[in-house]
């Protein structure tokens, strides 16, 4: 609209300067309402063509059709046109009785400008149809995209659920079978307080550091009594860290995999130390456990795999890094950034 009333106001001060002296001189407004028909009419078949553009047939087979159909609105729409804007010229001169003659004159001169200027519309509401609908395809993509993420994610995370009750299980059939009963009540209770975790954070994608270390802790607690002198635990974590979020059940396969290594060694007071510090806008966790010689640390089962699928589809940018150290001590060492601005997949709605 605004460019049709910004090209009426332009064409009508260079006709209006052109009629100046002469015998046909105007005042500009005559002038803008002679010339109103013309430009204004343009107005409503500009939103008519970008409507008829939506509504066009989109399917790949049915490209005929659709040249057929733009062809016959266009037809109406210029036919419509040219005898309304010749019909509005004649009441403004007075001239009623010229109609026919001026319709005409009109197609014999001015009409190719005319189907210029509809063509050029329609390619212009074609383009912004298909700019529209590929903007809606790329949301779609996306929202799909988030959608499967989101299910891959909880499907990692429920596997890590039945693979942590099974060892915790067999910790506390354990202690029973070594008549350590009271040690086997309180093994409950941890495990009572680590199922209650995960049913009040099932629907939580993430948890705070301090929740995570609880359900650490009471896990820790259940592995030196099974293993009691086995594991020299050590956990250190930063207060300013401890309100910052992390995925759901992030650092257990990480902690697990160290007690597992630890358990196994015929040493006793094996080392399993958790660092966890901020750095910058990173949040960076260290897991310091001692390990077997000549062990290749490739893992058990599928908390590491698990873990590093989590960590793809989160984060666009993050770093899981296994090095031996002295002393046949291994470190794990994850750095991601804080903030859900750093997430890889962010919610589409």
């Amino acid at each position: 609209m605004s460019f049709w009333l910004a090209a009426h106001f332009m064409f009508t001060q260079v006709q209006y300067q052109a009629l100046q002296g002469s015998s046909n001189e105007l005042s500009w407004m005559a002038t803008w309402l002679k010339l109103s028909p013309w430009f204004l009419l343009w107005i409503p078949i500009t939103a008519i063509e970008f409507i008829i553009v939506q509504r066009a047939p989109s399917r790949k087979h049915e490209r005929a059709r659709k040249i057929i159909y733009h062809l016959l609105w266009a037809m109406v729409l210029l036919t419509v046109y040219w005898i309304t804007a010749t019909f509005l010229r004649a009441l403004i001169e007075s001239q009623v009785d010229q109609v026919w003659q001026n319709l005409y004159s009109v197609l014999t001169t001015s009409a190719q400008l005319d189907i210029y200027i509809y063509v050029f519309i329609l390619a212009l509401a074609s383009g912004a149809q298909f700019y529209h609908k590929s903007m809606e395809e790329k949301l779609e993509l996306k929202r799909l995209q988030h959608a499967l993420s989101v299910e891959q994610l909880k499907t990692l995370r429920s596997q890590l659920n039945p693979h942590f009750l099974f060892n915790a299980l067999n910790t506390i059939a354990s202690l029973v079978r070594l008549k350590r009963d009271a040690e086997a009540v309180t093994g409950l209770s941890e495990l009572s307080l680590m199922l209650r975790s995960i049913l009040e954070n099932k629907n939580n994608e993430d948890v705070s550091i301090e929740n995570e270390i609880a359900f650490i802790n009471c896990y820790l607690s259940l592995q030196k009594m099974r293993f009691t002198d086995k594991l020299d635990i050590r956990v250190q974590v930063d207060k300013q860290c401890l309100d910052i979020k992390i995925p759901n059940m992030l650092l257990h396969p990480l902690v697990e995999n160290a007690v597992q290594h630890g358990s196994q060694l015929e040493s006793n007071k094996n080392l399993i130390q958790l660092t966890i510090s901020k750095i910058n806008h990173s949040l960076q966790i260290e897991l310091t456990n001692k390990v077997a010689k000549n062990d290749n640390h490739q893992g058990f089962g599928i908390g590491l795999s698990n873990t590093r699928e989590r960590l793809a589809k989160l984060y666009s940018q993050f770093h899981l890094t296994l090095n031996a150290i002295d002393d046949d001590l291994f470190e794990t060492t994850l750095v991601i950034p804080i903030g859900e601005q750093d997430a890889k997949y962010t919610d589409c709605r």
